[in-house]
């Protein structure tokens, strides 16, 4: 089985906010360990959690800060995880629009918008971020029960590429950013 969780809610002000305040709070947002513990404790009451601890995974994490957290949160009964620098969130520039005031999460989707279009000037190309998840199928596939701690574009991604090599989601549970995906054959 192939686990693919996505970090928890980072505690940032999600308030509006014109350009400049909301690279700050994306350096905030990339940077902080506090994340929304309330989401991950309600899973941890979950038969879904109990099947995944017993299937006693490998579990892979991106080196970013909410989503170590959300490992260590989640995997705090096994001795070690390993992380992966391919796990990383793709890449993000705040799309500058002068003399607008937004919500941090619409200059986020913008912003994406904006990558997706390649106008962001963000140095990884859609087709960098396809690369990285190619490359991560190989532990996936090893056999074995593996988990996966990371971001959502990757992870979107890494669904598609499970999905081109025949496995199914078979079941998952979202509450707030935290999201867990049990994929299988």
């Amino acid at each position: 089985m192939i686990f693919l969780i996505r970090h928890a809610t980072p505690k940032i002000d999600y308030t509006s906010c014109d350009y400049k305040t909301a690279q700050l709070r994306l350096q905030d947002y990339n940077q902080t360990k506090d994340i929304e513990e309330s989401e991950i404790a309600k899973f941890l009451l979950t038969e879904l959690f109990q099947k995944i601890k017993e299937s006693n995974p490998v579990v892979y994490c991106s080196p970013v800060a909410r989503a170590e957290r959300t490992c260590q949160l989640l995997f705090s009964h096994i001795d070690d995880y390993i992380i992966n620098s391919d796990l990383s969130e793709v890449g993000l520039k705040i799309f500058p629009l002068p003399l607008v005031k937004l919500k941090v999460r619409t200059w986020f989707l913008l912003s994406r918008i904006a990558w997706l279009l390649r106008l962001s000037g963000e140095p990884e190309k859609v087709k960098h971020a396809k690369c990285r998840s190619q490359r991560l199928l190989p532990q996936l596939e090893q056999g074995g029960n593996v988990a996966i701690v990371s971001h959502g574009y990757l992870i979107h991604y890494l669904k598609k590429r499970l999905v081109k090599n025949q496995f199914q989601s078979r079941t998952a549970f979202k509450h707030g950013c935290f999201t867990v995906e049990v994929w299988d054959k």
